[in-house]
């Protein structure tokens, strides 16, 4: 997170209460208008252009993306706007954070996570984000018919996914493709990726 967020909310405190704000204020209300009680989440969304074509396609559907860097933020929101799209919400998160502040009335449909750091190094593999702790805590916020989506052009970090899926209590493989696929500049830049896919075990 930036110096100038942290300055703005300097304690775990002020930032979970600006999370729960930011359900209170803003997922809320849409859910409520279209009376249902989950929506879709991508965790890493970048500059929002896969999760914004998908809610071009998907109007029913709620849709929100979470990144920790601000400026991918802002141009992900600024896209949102130019197109109208009222089932989309931008949002600057930790993960972890994020889904442990969400609503016990509130529950995650479908997560995705599409080409995230790989943190190559192996003094570095504590700070990806799969883990055992990180599995646990996301499928206990899905729905029993929710689904995880794991894409990487990463072939270690697919392995490394799998792996933790294949030993977590909480997830079983799958054979699910994604529910929307659309080119993208960086996803054509890449020579090859990987995707997995999870249901959680209830």
């Amino acid at each position: 997170m930036t110096d100038t967020f942290l300055k703005t909310f300097p304690t775990d405190k002020e930032r979970e209460k600006r999370v729960g704000r930011f359900f209170e204020d803003q997922l809320l209300p849409k859910l409520n208008k279209v009376d249902d009680n989950c929506f879709d989440l991508e965790i890493g969304c970048g500059h929002g252009h896969w999760l914004t074509d998908f809610a071009i396609e998907e109007k029913n559907t709620l849709l929100i993306g979470i990144d920790l860097i601000t400026k991918r933020v802002k141009k992900a929101n600024s896209k949102m706007e130019k197109r109208n799209l009222t089932n989309l919400l931008f949002f600057k998160a930790e993960a972890k954070e994020f889904l442990t502040l969400i609503p016990e009335t509130i529950s995650i449909n479908n997560t995705y996570m599409m080409f995230p750091d790989p943190w190559p190094k192996h003094k570095h593999h504590k700070r990806r984000l799969i883990q055992p702790s990180f599995l646990s805590l996301l499928a206990s916020k899905t729905l029993p018919s929710g689904k995880f989506f794991f894409r990487t052009d990463f072939n270690p970090y697919f392995e490394w996914t799998a792996q933790h899926i294949e030993e977590s209590q909480a997830w079983t493989l799958t054979n699910d493709t994604l529910p929307y696929e659309h080119t993208s500049y960086f996803q054509d830049m890449l020579p090859d990726f990987q995707t997995c896919s999870a249901l959680p075990v209830h």
